[in-house]
């Protein structure tokens, strides 16, 4: 039997069909850097030691797809013109250290930045173009692009952003409408070099922003502009990353057109499945990031076969975990892994492996 490729892996899942196995997706950023020996602040603004952090990603994880990401809402912003403190002697992210739109004056002088010489923008294409070059064909390769409704609170700032989205929705919308062009261009960007986009926008979610916001001013956004924009690009398999508790706008992040979407861990997964299933779309399941950093490895393992019993012949699905710290266990993620590698090979017993898990705890 001829083996399956990543690529085909996930393709197939995409189609909402039966793959060999579930893909394997877990959140790795920063902790690329560890990985080869690197801080976050060295990782983010160097193509080698990225390029490199991505390999030993694969060859770490066995993941079936990568993220060509590391500080993924700073990118765009440091692109328009914010300022991005690095740290030389700590492995904490690199942060943004002010926003710079304080009204509608602010907002005309901003351009779209041109990605060939904005900021690190260049830096993550090169690193995008080499490794579809070298395993594209085998591997779904991701740009990590910043969602509009993100892009604009790092603009703003994120407290004020979310007051104007309620004292002044208009100016919000159009803060949001020009922050998409943003995202469009870059993920443009990325599609030339055969990788697709992946959207994050974390600050639509429910406890930061409300479902009247979202539906008002997010969901137009992607429905009208940025999916279709991408798609018309060559964009085939496009995620909507939203974290957190998703469940109250399930419907409306189905309604933005995205091809892939996240049940993080809050989320009620099962209404996800059902909602995802009807609607003909994949979705990605999270083990807790909490439990994925803190351990130990019997209870990640314990939620993995949790997730598993319940949604493993769920057509569209793949499983991952939540973003892992810089100094986060390999070990960790891979208890992960591993219960997919059983579950593929026939030898889980679901029942008689949660019933072993409850008699250690």
């Amino acid at each position: 039997m001829i083996p399956v490729t990543k690529r085909e892996r996930v393709e197939k899942v995409y189609a909402m069909g039966k793959a060999d196995r579930i893909p394997f997706v877990p959140a790795i950023y920063e902790q690329k850097g560890a990985l080869i020996g690197k801080s976050p602040s060295e990782i983010a603004r160097n193509p080698e030691y990225l390029y490199n952090g991505l390999l030993k990603e694969l060859a770490t994880y066995d993941a079936d797809m990568l993220v060509i990401g590391i500080d993924v809402y700073n990118v765009e912003a440091e692109a328009l013109g914010c300022k991005v403190v690095y740290f030389e002697d700590s492995n904490d992210c690199p942060g943004i250290v002010s926003p710079i739109v304080d009204g509608p004056a602010a907002l005309s002088k901003l351009g779209i930045p041109d990605s060939a010489s904005a900021g690190r923008m260049p830096m993550y294409l090169e690193v995008a173009d080499r490794l579809y070059r070298e395993i594209g064909h085998s591997i779904i390769l991701r740009g990590a692009v910043t969602g509009p409704y993100s892009m604009a609170a790092e603009l703003i700032g994120a407290e004020k952003f979310v007051l104007l989205t309620v004292e002044d929705p208009s100016f919000a919308r159009q803060v949001i409408e020009f922050c998409a062009r943003v995202t469009v261009e870059f993920g443009k960007a990325f599609l030339r070099r055969g990788v697709e986009p992946i959207i994050f926008d974390s600050r639509a979610t429910p406890t930061l922003a409300s479902p009247r916001v979202v539906k008002s001013l997010v969901l137009p956004v992607y429905r009208d502009y940025v999916l279709p924009e991408l798609k018309a690009a060559g964009g085939r398999f496009l995620p909507l990353i939203i974290g957190g508790n998703t469940t109250s706008i399930i419907d409306d992040l189905i309604a933005t057109g995205a091809t892939q979407f996240l049940s993080d861990r809050p989320a009620n997964l099962a209404k996800w499945c059902e909602k995802a299933l009807a609607a003909r779309v994949p979705v990605r399941a999270n083990v807790d990031a909490l439990l994925v950093n803190r351990g130990p490895v019997s209870e990640i393992r314990r939620q993995a076969v949790e997730i598993l019993k319940e949604h493993h012949d769920h057509p569209g699905f793949l499983l991952g975990c939540g973003i892992l710290c810089h100094d986060g266990n390999p070990d960790h993620v891979n208890a992960i892994r591993f219960v997919l590698d059983e579950l593929a090979a026939g030898t889980l017993d679901f029942d008689k492996e949660l019933a072993l898990a409850e008699e250690r705890r």
